[in-house]
Formats: structure tokens, sequence, C-alpha cells
């Protein structure tokens, strides 16, 4: 199973305007840098904590459905699987009729099952591509405040260390506990 984000989110869990409010900055001649620090925490937290902050589209690619038809989506929150394309053995793509699978949006991680014979590839590589819109929503009030505040810590940290012998690849702690909340439980037999 592979994943690949199609398109980013339109907007950020923070603006540059309430960061630069945090870090008591005027001017906008760090306007780039600060940015960059807001997008580079937003992917950092929504690695540490598993979820999509924002609306951003996917496609996660599987060799096949597994028998009975059921299968975990590996992203979250999932919002909706806007289309799921079978291969035949050629390479030519088929898209599975949305009447014939189910989307359960009700437990973590969400689930899609697949009634009335599940979808059989005709390569055993790469024979599925389901593509999903995740996040919370489309704008960040939507975002549970604690990730929001993860990217602030996060992005106001980068910005402290730059240049200084802080490692900015380090987390803080603050941000962990923060995102570790959000993190799938996996039981381990």
């Amino acid at each position: 199973m592979s994943f690949r984000m199609m398109s980013a989110p339109v907007s950020e869990p923070l603006t540059l305007a309430e960061l630069k409010a945090h870090l008591d900055i005027d001017g906008d001649e760090q306007d780039e840098l600060l940015t960059s620090f807001i997008v580079a925490a937003r992917t950092t937290v929504e690695r540490l904590s598993g979820q999509l902050l924002l609306t951003q589209s996917w496609k996660i690619t599987v060799d096949a459905v597994p028998p009975g038809g059921l299968m975990n989506l590996p992203l979250g929150p999932v919002q909706t699987v806007t289309s799921v394309t079978v291969y035949d053995a050629i390479g030519v793509g088929t898209i599975w009729p949305a009447a014939t699978y189910t989307l359960d949006l009700v437990g973590e991680p969400a689930r899609l099952l697949f009634h009335g014979g599940r979808p059989i590839p005709g390569r055993r590589l790469n024979g599925i591509d389901i593509n999903v819109a995740c996040g919370f929503g489309t704008s960040a009030d939507v975002v549970p405040a604690d990730l929001v505040q993860a990217v602030r810590l996060l992005a106001a940290h980068w910005y402290a260390a730059r240049g200084n012998a802080i490692n900015p690849s380090d987390v803080p702690a603050d941000v962990e506990r923060l995102t570790a909340c959000h993190r799938r439980l996996r039981l381990m037999t």
C-alpha cells in the first residue's frame, strides 16, 4: 500500500498574522521564512499526530482488496472517497461504481467495504487507486485547537532555532504532548 498527496490544503491552520503576533514580529521582512515554517510545522504535526489537518486530496494505491472486501484506509480523518479505479492487465483503468462500496466513517481508521463482489485488478501490483479527501475541514476553525497550538509552537521553535545551536529537527516536548492524544492506538499481539 502506498499513498501520495494529489492536492495540498488551500490554507493553513495558522495564519502568518497569527504567527507574527505570537512571535511579536512587526514588518514583512521575514514573511517568506515564517510562511515556510508554518507549512513545515503543519506537515510535521500531521506526521506526528497521524491526522491530516485541512482538506487535501490523496491517492491510496493497493495491490488488491482483501478477501471479504473490507479495508482500512491509512489516512485520516477521511471525508469522502472521490473515486476507485481498478486497472486491468495492461494498465487501463476503470472507475468502480460508487454504488458498490460503502465508506464507514464511524471508527478510526475509516473503512471501505466493497459489496456485491470486490474488484479484482488485472495486474498484481498497484492494481487499485482509491482517491480520498481527508482532513478535519477546509478552515482552521474546525481543526482541534491543540493541533493548531502544536503548529504554532513548532513554527516558533524553528524560528528561534535559526542560526543557533538549537537543533531545529528536535521536536519540543510540548508539541509531542499536544499531538500524542491524536495518534491511533495500535494493539500488538
